[in-house]
């Protein structure tokens, strides 16, 4: 062999195991092998595309006219090779980390002059500077998909995994955010979870698509929002829908109830812009018209304290909580001794008025405005 590379763990990320993916794009008519004893499996594949990739056994033998070892030597005396070359990848004088070396090494290499440079104050061993190859392909786009649903079989959770396997057989890059309660419900990797949010419009406003495959519905404020700032929707073939001025290639993607037939390639190309304008309102008809007697800053506050150490949970108040000092609130959790404000209706709920009938807080003083 002319070129043997040594690596102890192909991690599944790492600069370490890009380099040894570019250099073997590059370089995948020359004879290179690399050796490793622990390696993720889709780095390997990656990389047996182009060069030899072999598992290093313990008492192996290596023999080649070039070894490069990347960090790790523990194998140098199993190899018979004309040079023997170590690559430094770091800066170890930054890094605080003393390299590993041995005295069979010919030549070292660094991937930057401020690698070689500080290699040699660290080790006091000349090192050449060799900078890392790269071939970038060129990207593509990501399709940039957002629901915010639940995920039950009525919202279309089953039509969204079918819809995600159609751009996986596809090979179309996507990212799909769900803000849901419902985390991992769907088991996937180019899904990403959120919790809900009352911001969500600036979400989907920056998102290719909003998509809601449900059996029915009603109205589907989702939806509507989504077409008011001039993102399209993907969407089952519920009536309203069609009511509320969703037209399938305009504004958006209209799927038949069993999927089939979905085009994703279209999906992709994506749509032009579009003007929408929403169903107008007519609350007005049945409201009866009176000045609001409301005055929020009015609505008394309380400080309280922690009797005990407990969670808030899914509580709807807990805004409040962050204009607090409240010690180690993480998860939502309040330990004994807290002190903290709350309006009335969150004094009331950790007063007593709750499913458990719990009473974890004292009043200390109520605040009047």
């Amino acid at each position: 062999m002319k070129n043997c590379f040594y690596f102890l763990k192909i991690n599944s990320i790492g600069g370490i195991e890009s380099f040894f993916y570019y250099l073997a794009k590059k370089y995948k008519d020359w004879d290179i092998t690399i050796y490793y004893k622990i390696g993720d499996a889709k780095q390997i594949k990656r990389l047996k595309k182009y060069v030899r990739v072999k598992k290093y056994n313990d008492g192996d033998k290596i023999v080649c006219d070039r070894m490069f070892f990347n960090f790790n030597l523990e194998i140098i005396d199993n190899v018979e090779a004309k040079e023997y070359i170590q690559i430094a990848h770091g800066d170890y004088k930054a890094m605080g980390i003393k390299p590993n070396l041995h005295p069979k090494i010919t030549k070292y290499l660094g991937v930057s002059q401020l690698v070689c440079d500080t290699y040699k104050e660290v080790t006091g061993h000349n090192t050449e500077l060799v900078y890392n190859p790269i071939e970038v392909e060129k990207p593509k786009k990501v399709l940039n998909l957002i629901s915010a649903t639940r995920l039950t079989r009525e919202k279309g959770k089953n039509r969204m995994i079918k819809l995600m396997q159609l751009l996986d057989e596809a090979k179309i890059p996507y990212i799909w955010t769900i803000f849901t309660d419902d985390v991992n419900a769907i088991d996937h990797p180019n899904v990403a979870y959120m919790k809900p949010r009352l911001d969500i419009i600036d979400y989907i406003a920056n998102a290719d698509y909003l998509v809601q495959l449900s059996d029915n519905e009603g109205y589907c404020y989702s939806v509507v929002e989504s077409l008011c700032v001039g993102t399209p929707v993907i969407v089952t073939e519920c009536p309203v829908f069609k009511e509320l001025g969703v037209v399938n290639g305009k504004n958006g993607w209209v799927c038949g109830f069993d999927m089939a037939n979905i085009d994703v390639n279209k999906i992709y190309k994506g749509l032009s812009k579009f003007e929408y304008k929403p169903k107008e309102s007519n609350w007005d008809k049945f409201l009866l018209n009176g000045k609001s007697t409301y005055n929020p800053s009015e609505e008394p506050k309380y400080k309280v304290e922690s009797l005990v150490n407990f969670s808030l949970g899914a509580f709807d108040e807990l805004e409040d909580l962050k204009r607090f000092n409240i010690s180690n609130n993480a998860n939502n959790w309040l330990y004994k001794g807290d002190t903290f404000i709350c309006d009335k209706d969150m004094y009331n709920y950790l007063n007593g008025d709750n499913k458990e009938k719990a009473k974890v807080i004292k009043l200390i003083e109520e605040i009047k405005k």
